[in-house]
Formats: C-alpha cells, structure tokens, sequence
C-alpha cells in the first residue's frame, strides 16, 4: 500500500496563510453600507438637480410634459447606475458559466428587481407631481421658507427658541461667522420651536429607554421566579399593561395621578426636604452650576468614560484569547472613579470644590431655582415607561426559557448561586434572542412619544402641529416630522445593531 494513502502526521502549529484580498473597488462594491450611500447619494443628486433634468426630455417649446410622463422618466433615470451595475454582472456571469444571460436565474432576478426600482420610483414620483399640480390649482404651493417665519407663541418647555444663537455659532472654528449669519437661525422662527420640540422629546425618550429596560428585565426575572407573590404581581401588571391602549394609560395616569396632586407650591409633596418637591406642576430638583474649577473635573471624568472603553475592548479581546473573565463592571467604572478622583482633587486644589448645587426653594406662587420637569412630561415618561416595559418583559422572559435547562443545572453543579447563574449563565445568552425584538420596542417608544400632544405635553409633534395651524405649510410641516422620526428611529437601530454584533458567538 503506498505511504500516501493515509495522513501519519500533521503540524497543528502551522497557520493558514492570510486570504487574498481582492482589489479596493472589488472590496467596496461588495461592501453593502457603501453600496447604500452611493446609491442614496446618487438619488439625492437627481432629486436635487431634477428641475435641470427635466428640461432635456420637456423642452420649453413643447410645454409641460404629462404627469405620467415625467414619472416613468424619473424612475427611468434613477435605475440607470443600477442596471449598468447589473448588466456588468450578467455578461460578467455569461463569460464564466457559458449560460446566456436571458436563462441565468441570477440574471432574471436581477432583471425583476430593476423593475421593481423603476415602478416604485415611477409611484412616488407620480403621487408627488399630482400633488403639486394640485395644490398649484388651487393656489398653494409648498414652501419651505415657512420654517423662517415667526412662530409666534411661547413655548412653555424646554430651551427657549427666542434665545440668540448667534455667539455659540461664532464660536464654531472655520464656519463660525457664516453659521451665525444664516436667517434658518435667526430666533423665534418655526425652525428654532422645532428644533426645542425635537429636545423635549429627545429628552423624554432616552429617559424612558432606560427606565423601561430596567423595569423590564426586572419584571422578566419576576415572571419566572419561584416567588408565587412576585411571579402573579409581574404576570398582573404585565397583563394589564399589554392590553391596554397607550393612549388610554397616558390620559389615566395624568389625570388621575399627576393633575390630583396640588398645584400650589406650599402644598406641594417633600420628597427630600429642601432638595426635592412634587406638585401638580411637575417635580423640582436640584440644579447643578459650574464653578471656576469644573473644568478639570469635567475634563478629567470624560477622560474616565473613554479610558474605561479602551480598558472594556482590552478585557473582552483578553478574554476571547484566553478565556478568564472580562470583568467589564470592574474594571470600567474603576477607571472613572480613578479619573474622576484625580480631577476632583485637582480641582479642588487649583479653585476649590468642583460640584456645586442650586436648590428649589418655594415662594407664593412658585418655585425659584433648581430645575424641574413638568407635570405633562413626567405623565407622559411614566406613560411610555410603564407600558413598554411590560413588553420588554415578556421578551425578557422568552429569553430566559430558551436557555437550555442543563445549563442551570451545571451552573448549580458547579456551586455558582442563584445570583450568579443568572448574570453569568443566562442573561447573557437570553440577551442575544432579546435584542431584535428589543430593538422594536426601542423603536415604537420613539414613535409613540407622538402621543404627548393628548396631554399637552411640547415635544416635536406639538410644535409641528401648532405651526401648520399658523403658516399653512402641513406638506413642509409633516416632511420635517416624517424625516426627523426617520433619522431618530435609524439612530437607535444603528445603536442596537452594533449592540447586537458585540454578542455574536466567537470562536477562539
């Protein structure tokens, strides 16, 4: 029998060699992010120079061109980069398969696609030209030098849309001077209400993301616990909370909670006394100011936060190679105290204590100093907090039971405690089921914060609301609505889906 019929031997030190990289323009067609931004970009250059455009196909002296016609055109231009794209690929394929291109299946589907991208931008188009020919009929037309009119009436929370931005903007190196000139903001105009509607609820919304998922997880853990009372308090409240409207909670909670509290300042309820007040106006607490020396302090625990992500990445690659535990907690929050103490006591050192406090102090008729939140923001936190908690709960627990029994048990057999099984063994592979539909929950709390006009709460739809009522602008007014959701939403997916990849199983 020859020698080499069998393998005798074989060196497990020897590495593969690298994969051969292809070319960089190879290397970016195939990346799917800059595939999308090309593809974005190039469609927001034929909408931007559409007006151009147009005229090569519609002469002036034929006249205006037929709706339709225009349509089938646009979404004719817009599918030209993507079947040069395609067609490259198809002979590309005929040249290594020897299969004519009309009968490859890959072919076909990317021949039925261009056609999808041709009659959707087709509709699109179609619906927006039809709608400017009639609000040119009936003489309005979309304007969006609405956003620089006056808006006119007082905003009741948040930044003050009257303030002048106009030292900040000359700040800004390079720009500075040509930012500060431009009227978009100028104050008190639409743009400037929008852009504190946008803040408020900017504010209301990564304040009830963290309450919810802490609320959430917790009550997850209850519905699983052998605690018969807490086990029933979590499968109530998470059976009540899911079942119901929001719209109805929202309306309940404000006003049989919030607007029953007394409004006067000196009935108000002492939560801390001196430090902290509830009314019926809102919760007051303690504002924090700078002081000559909040600089270093500052300075230094901000660098804490990024040496604690450069120690976080070091210990997780420390334990993909070598499998100890990370320790993330640790070892992250010992680097910001550490920081944060050494630019304390320079501080203190330097101007004296770095931390300083306004506190609420209540006259006759309201409070002074400090800080508060208003009775319709804190109705409309608890609102959405309450209620999206009782599904992330329910995806919390779904979690947890897919979580293979045997490896409790092993955690048991190995003597880790309860407490320890669960952080360690199985939240974090419940975590890696949990965080798609996590990110849905995420993303409905964003858009269900609309929902604070019903108790007059200004977040962006409120505004946007009131300055269509003022300019007449309900196109421009839901455009910006529409696109700043949009990119709140895509903000918070961006966020997940890299959250997401970090708890992807790796091999060592």
């Amino acid at each position: 029998m020859p020698n080499d019929t069998f393998v005798t031997s074989s060196n497990l030190t020897a590495s593969r060699p690298r994969p051969v990289r292809g070319a960089l323009l190879e290397r970016l067609a195939n990346n799917p992010t800059v595939v999308r931004l090309v593809a974005f970009g190039y469609i927001g250059v034929i909408l931007l120079f559409w007006g151009q455009i147009r005229t090569v196909f519609s002469p002036a002296s034929l006249g205006e061109t037929i709706p339709r016609t225009e349509a089938i055109w646009f979404g004719l231009i817009i599918a030209i980069p993507f079947t040069l794209i395609l067609s490259l690929n198809a002979f590309t394929r005929q040249r290594r398969t020897h299969i004519p291109f009309y009968r490859n299946l890959d072919t076909i589907r990317d021949m039925i696609q261009i056609m999808f991208v041709i009659v959707t931008f087709y509709a699109l188009a179609l619906l927006i030209i039809n709608l400017l020919n009639n609000l040119g009929t009936s003489g309005l037309t979309i304007n969006f030098r609405a956003l620089l009119r006056d808006y006119g009436t007082e905003v009741s929370e948040g930044p003050d849309p009257r303030a002048d931005w106009s030292p900040a903007l000359q700040a800004v190196p390079l720009v500075g001077e040509w930012l500060a000139q431009q009227p978009i903001f100028t104050p008190d105009t639409n743009f400037r209400a929008l852009f504190t509607g946008f803040q408020n609820t900017l504010r209301v919304v990564w304040l009830s993301l963290v309450a919810s998922t802490l609320l959430g997880v917790l009550l997850g853990v209850g519905l699983l616990t052998p605690n018969w009372l807490l086990r029933n308090i979590s499968g109530i409240y998470v059976e009540i909370f899911r079942n119901t409207p929001l719209l109805v909670q929202l309306f309940f909670i404000y006003s049989g909670f919030i607007r029953v509290l007394p409004s006067r300042p000196d009935e108000a309820l002492v939560l801390i006394p001196n430090v902290m007040y509830l009314s019926g106006r809102g919760i007051y607490y303690p504002r924090l100011i700078e002081t000559p020396s909040s600089d270093w302090f500052y300075g230094a625990l901000w660098l804490g936060v990024g040496l604690a992500g450069l120690v976080g990445w070091w210990r997780v690659r420390v334990n993909e190679q070598t499998g100890r535990p990370a320790n993330l907690l640790q070892y992250a929050l010992g680097s910001i105290v550490l920081l944060g103490g050494v630019g304390y006591a320079l501080a203190w050192a330097s101007a004296g204590n770095p931390i300083a406090f306004e506190f609420p102090t209540a006259s006759r008729f309201n409070f002074s100093g400090g800080q508060s939140l208003s009775g319709e923001y804190l109705g409309l936190f608890l609102g959405l907090s309450l209620y999206t908690s009782a599904f992330i709960a329910d995806i919390v627990r779904a979690g947890i039971q897919s979580v293979p029994y045997g490896q409790i048990e092993a955690s048991r057999a190995l003597g880790l405690t309860n407490n320890q099984t669960l952080m360690q063994i199985i939240l974090p592979q419940a975590l890696r089921l949990a965080v798609p539909p996590l990110t849905n929950q995420y993303l409905n709390l964003a858009k269900n914060s609309s929902l604070g006009i019903a108790i007059g709460f200004t977040d962006l739809y409120t505004v946007a609301n009131i300055a269509n009522n003022q300019s007449g602008q309900t196109v421009v007014m839901f455009v910006v609505l529409m696109v700043t959701y949009l990119g709140l939403s895509l903000f918070i997916s961006f966020f997940m889906n890299i959250f997401n990849r970090t708890l992807k199983l790796r091999a060592r």
